[in-house]
């Protein structure tokens, strides 16, 4: 009764207060707690998560928020060399790691000949890698997965930002179409040194563009629908008295997004998507007596969709099923030449590849215990051959309190796609191909990892692996490839490595360390040979210290140091004259040396300071203040060998303005 009596007493000044008139009512200001955010989270589940947000904080290659270029830092994720948009996960190759882009498969990723990737800063919010446990609900890559969302437009306040930088000219808008209840965003980039190449009337010229937007509206409370855009395209001119030529590149991505909650416990995720992707060549030739046109075109089409279910069951067991249908086609090589009117064409067969999977996903929770069991099973028809695959996958996760964790897994995974390159009247182009003689590539990867915080403000993450391959094709001759007529040999890898990654955070002060081993064979007609990215030490830092912070105004030192051995490379000790009569050195089909080790530091200065009506940032980089030339390719000079170096030391700004918001 006491008890009862103290409550009663303590609780009655509360209970009269809320009796008086607002003017005798005590009012506690609002309080607004910011932590700083680690640029890199490693999930329980090995994957690793990048905030958007704070990439404006790290140098810029050329003025520009790239996230591939940030995503190619973490452990186990590699460009493989400068000029390289791609991801290389845990020894695999570019075609191993599957892009998605709000969903949408993407197949070239680069700009400018791959020293930017497509994906604009201004328009994504999130992206996360998979490179060891991957959801039964995504395949067709061996590797990895990685994930990247653009972001939705403000519910209730427009805003505008302009970013002006050395490279390029951005702007984006968003805001609410009906307030609370849909918002539209539009995102876009230019090259604009285009514009003065044209003034200054220069025989080459280069340009690229990429156009985001999204719209997303409730239908329902319970029933949000999305749709989103993409298209971007990089072009090359060259001009002469009487001819010029020309080639380019770019995709074409569009969704459309269903998002249900069906019940407290069923939600689901219905995606339509559109990719394409079109390399191409035009040259143009005229005098008096010969007038010719040609153009080539190399183009990629998907079609596709996906369903996804997520449903409980107990408060500790949830399923997640669902099942996808894709449509490809591949038209390799098409060319039309018109000679004083006369017109001639011819093409590579033209290749599909339909894909149908269906999934389901286990998930239990016990205690501090987490268990992954799924199973991937999928149906690939190339239109000669079918070819089916039953992947199961499983991990298993213990919590130690919040910031502990232990995990296993077990992946597998097949592709029944094959990306490789060649050149097209010196034009390096990527072929996609789907896979042949009823053998897909298939791979099986063994992963143990875990976190633990060491101190109150640093945290470690270790994880290592072992990953086998097998139906690995290898590309000889891809005229004979293209007309199905051979032209490579199946072979078999294998990868294993260790991944670690230190990261210190306090208020004013990020730090991140990671180191990575990794050891990657091939081997191919008896021959075992170091994979063409193979790079057994990969050290990087990242450090962001706020040298200035207040609530107008922000101020951040930014460094990064890369550190890796250099790249396995093909040369031989013979040569054959070229049409001058000068030697050649010839190409083999294994890495018979190693380029020089890679070495970068990069350095950033960002200012961002609070406007009555939003906020204004500069960004000053300097990319490989140190100059060191890191080799891109190697060819013969004068009796030695001699190395292209793709980024010498850069120096760039960016400034940016935002406008309305919050």
């Amino acid at each position: 009764m006491r008890r009862y009596l103290l409550t009663l007493l303590l609780c009655l000044p509360l209970m009269l207060a809320a009796q008086q008139p607002d003017s005798l009512k005590l009012t506690i200001p609002e309080v607004t707690v910011k932590a700083r955010k680690p640029l890199m989270l490693y999930r329980p589940t090995g994957n690793v998560a990048v905030d958007i947000e704070q990439l404006k904080l790290t140098p810029m290659l050329a003025g520009e928020k790239d996230i591939f270029k940030f995503l190619q830092l973490l452990p186990g994720v590699s460009a493989g060399k400068d000029g390289m948009a791609g991801l290389l996960v845990r020894g695999g190759a570019g075609d191993q790691t599957q892009i998605l882009y709000d969903d949408v498969p993407i197949y070239n990723y680069a700009h400018a000949f791959g020293l930017l990737s497509i994906f604009s800063g201004e328009a994504v919010q999130s992206a996360e890698v998979a490179k060891g446990y991957i959801s039964p609900a995504y395949g067709s890559r061996l590797s990895g997965l990685t994930q990247i969302r653009t972001r939705d437009g403000d519910r209730e306040h427009h805003r505008q930002s302009l970013t002006v930088g050395t490279m390029s000219l951005a702007g984006t808008v968003d805001g609410p179409i009906v307030r609370n209840k849909g918002s539209y965003l539009l995102s876009a980039r230019y090259f604009f040194p285009e514009a003065g190449l044209a003034m200054l009337r220069l025989p080459t010229r280069y340009g690229f563009y990429d156009v985001s937007g999204k719209l997303s509206y409730d239908l329902h409370p319970d029933h949000t629908v999305t749709a989103g855009v993409y298209s971007g395209d990089d072009h090359v001119y060259n001009f002469d008295e009487g001819a010029s030529n020309g080639f380019g590149w770019g995709n074409t991505a569009g969704s459309l997004r269903l998002e249900s909650r069906w019940s407290d416990k069923l939600t689901s995720t219905a995606v339509l998507f559109y990719s394409y992707l079109n390399n191409r060549q035009k040259s143009k030739f005229k005098d008096d007596d010969t007038q010719i046109n040609d153009k080539t075109n190399f183009k990629t089409h998907e079609w596709g969709a996906r369903l996804n279910l997520d449903q409980v069951i107990t408060e500790s067991y949830s399923l997640s099923y669902g099942a996808s249908f894709s449509a490809q086609r591949f038209f390799p090589l098409t060319t039309r030449s018109v000679t004083d009117g006369t017109v001639n064409e011819r093409s590579y067969p033209t290749q599909k590849l339909m894909s149908t999977a269906i999934y389901l996903n286990n998930r239990l929770n016990i205690g501090s215990w987490r268990a992954d069991i799924g199973v991937r099973g999928a149906v690939y028809d190339n239109g000669r051959h079918t070819a089916m695959s039953l992947e199961p996958r499983a991990q298993l996760s213990r919590y130690f309190g919040q910031d502990n964790a232990l995990w296993f897994s077990a992946t597998m995974n097949s592709q029944p796609l094959v990306l490789f390159n060649r050149y097209y009247y010196s034009m390096p182009i990527d072929f996609w191909a789907p896979f042949r003689d009823n053998k897909l590539q298939r791979a099986w990867q063994l992963s143990i990892g875990g976190r633990t915080r060491l101190h109150e403000h640093l945290m470690l993450s270790i994880e290592s692996y072992y990953k086998q391959m097998r139906n690995l094709p290898l590309i000889y001759d891809s005229d004979d490839f293209l007309l199905e007529r051979g032209g490579f040999v199946y072979g078999t890898g294998r990868a294993f490595g260790v991944e670690t990654m230190l990261q210190w955070q306090t208020e004013r002060l990020t730090l991140t360390a990671s180191y990575t081993y990794t050891n990657s064979r091939r081997r191919s007609d008896g021959v075992t040979y170091p994979f063409e990215y193979d790079i057994p030490h990969d050290f990087n830092i990242f450090a962001g210290y706020d040298v200035l912070k207040r609530s107008d105004r922000r101020h951040t030192l930014s460094l990064n140091v890369a550190w890796r051995t250099g790249l396995p490379y093909r040369l031989t000790n013979e040569a054959y004259p070229d049409t001058d009569g000068k030697p050649v050195i010839g190409i083999s089909t294994w890495p018979t040396m190693r380029m020089r080790n890679y070495f970068r530091t990069d350095i950033g200065y960002c200012m961002e300071r609070q406007k009555r009506n939003g906020v204004r940032t500069w960004q000053l980089s300097v990319v490989n203040v140190t100059n060191h030339k890191n080799p891109v390719s190697i060819y013969p000079h004068k009796g030695a060998y001699k190395a292209m170096v793709m980024i010498p030391i850069m120096p760039s700004v960016s400034y940016t303005r935002t406008f309305g918001g919050r």
